[in-house]
């Protein structure tokens, strides 16, 4: 087999694109021919992949046995994970079914009361004088109106940022 041959059925088999026909020549001509030394590594690389599959793999005696034990071991684990957690599905849905009725009695209870007239109290004046209650009333939209402005500062200090932040963002992406 030529050189030129056995590199490109080299570059099929790295690309994984060999069929066992290939590889089996690929194997002959590794252990049976000189090849060139850029090729030496590939010859070990290949080898040693191969090494092992001419050789029949014992299997101890017994093992399968072993196995068949293992997997009937798992098997009763499995069973009692899944048949304990089915307990546990029976009491979620008994509690969920429990806190269904006590919203419903608390429902019940709430309307029941408003039935009744029991209602929260009405608000009282707490002002007697009317100025008084004005000046309070016009100091507190005043700070109302001092921390609103600061915050809509604050809001259009960000929306700069973030404009600056967008068109280094749409810089770099069109480079």
């Amino acid at each position: 087999m030529k050189v030129e041959e056995i590199e490109r059925l080299l570059a099929e088999f790295y690309e994984g694109n060999t069929t066992e026909s290939q590889e089996e020549a690929l194997r002959d001509y590794f252990r049976t021919t000189e090849v060139p030394e850029y090729l030496q590594k590939d010859k070990e690389i290949f080898l040693s992949l191969y090494q092992d599959a001419d050789r029949d793999v014992e299997v101890p005696e017994g093992l399968g046995d072993k196995l068949s034990l293992l997997i009937d071991e798992k098997a009763e684990e499995e069973q009692r994970f899944f048949s304990s957690n089915k307990s546990k599905r029976n009491w979620r849905w008994i509690g969920s079914v429990a806190a269904t009725i006590l919203v419903i009695i608390g429902i019940g209870y709430g309307v029941e009361n408003l039935g009744r007239g029991v209602c929260p109290p009405t608000p009282q004046d707490t002002f007697s004088d009317p100025e008084e209650a004005y000046q309070v009333l016009q100091a507190t939209l005043m700070e109302v109106s001092t921390n609103l402005n600061q915050g809509i500062a604050q809001v259009k200090e960000t929306q700069v940022d973030m404009k600056k932040v967008n068109q280094e963002i749409k810089k770099e992406i069109q480079r």
